[in-house]
Formats: structure tokens, C-alpha cells, sequence
């Protein structure tokens, strides 16, 4: 991939980048201003071909590294991320507020309100707010390195077999995940 930066031309190599253009959300085109992120890395087994000896016979052999991972998006959609990540970091918003302007964050706020259903069993107040804290700012993490969000699907609750008995109330607090 041939980029142009601010400190001139440069080419990156890499067998994900291929892939990494192919699922981007944005989908850029040649010409538009694009941030190349590296994502992380998967361990890796490649054959690489080399003497034993200088002038020796040619052999492969199996060298264990790492493949990169990345992502590829126009600059506009993580300068979206980055402020989208703030309002997942701040606690003192109301959720319903940012839902209502940012819907696709819905999902984040779903696996938030998890996470502090799940605090509720820890013994200490404390432990229960860091660790609401550290999920909430892994959350924010990945949306601000572009990671697909978490969309909410709602499950149409099952009909009864028979009219006459009726489906239980559930409650109104979180809406129901499919699975």
C-alpha cells in the first residue's frame, strides 16, 4: 500500500492489508485521507528459505513470528471514535441522553449496564466501582481503536402455545440480548 504522509511517500507491506481495506466500514478510496492503524499481531508460522552453509544447498525452514493486524479508516471516522469514546469514558452523562444522539452505541451501553449488574455481587462498594470503571474504559478502548461495535438486537418474545396463559411481566431495566 502506497500512502502519502506528511513526511512524504511511504509504503507499507502486509498480507492483512488486503483485508483490512475489503472490511473497512468506510470503505476509502484511492485520494481520500485515511488513518492505517496497526491492530495487533497473531502468532505465525512462515517457511523461509536460507543456506546451512555459505555456498551450501537451499532449505526452508519453519520460523515462528507475527503477522499484523490492521485497520483502515478514513481520519474522519476516527476523529467520530475518539469523540464517541469520550462519552463512553464520562461517567456523570446520562446514557439515554448519548443513546439518543449516538444510537449505535446502544450495544456499549447495554454491556455496560451488565457490567454493573455483574459489580452487584461483589462484596466490596470500592471493588464494584473499579471494576465498572475498567469496563467501561475497555469499552471506550475499542471504540476508539475502531473495533466494531456491539450492536443491540432485540428477541421477540415467544408466543405461547396457548391464549389463555398470558406471558409473564419482565422487567423494564435492560432491554432483552438475543443470543
Amino acid at each position: 500500500m502506497r500512502l502519502e504522509t506528511a513526511a512524504g511517500p511511504r509504503e507499507v507491506w502486509g498480507r492483512d492489508l488486503e483485508r483490512a481495506v475489503a472490511t473497512s466500514l468506510t470503505r476509502p478510496k484511492t485520494g481520500d485521507e485515511v488513518v492505517l492503524q496497526r491492530n495487533g499481531r497473531d502468532p505465525v508460522t512462515v517457511r523461509r528459505a536460507g543456506r546451512s552453509t555459505p555456498g551450501g544447498e537451499i532449505t526452508e525452514r519453519p520460523v515462528e513470528t507475527f503477522r499484523n493486524r490492521w485497520v483502515i479508516e478514513t481520519k474522519a471516522f476516527f476523529s467520530e471514535r475518539a469523540q464517541a469514546a469520550q462519552l463512553v469514558r464520562n461517567a456523570a452523562i446520562d446514557p439515554r441522553e448519548v443513546v439518543r444522539e449516538r444510537p449505535q452505541l446502544a450495544g456499549t451501553y447495554v454491556a455496560l449496564r451488565a457490567a454493573e449488574l455483574a459489580a452487584r455481587s461483589l462484596r466490596d462498594p470500592q471493588d464494584q466501582r473499579r471494576f465498572v470503571a475498567k469496563v467501561r474504559e475497555l469499552l471506550a478502548d475499542d471504540i476508539q481503536r475502531g473495533e466494531p461495535m456491539t450492536p443491540v438486537r432485540l428477541r421477540e418474545r415467544a408466543r405461547r402455545q396457548s391464549r389463555d396463559v398470558p406471558l409473564p411481566e419482565r422487567s423494564r431495566e435492560a432491554p432483552e440480548i438475543a443470543r
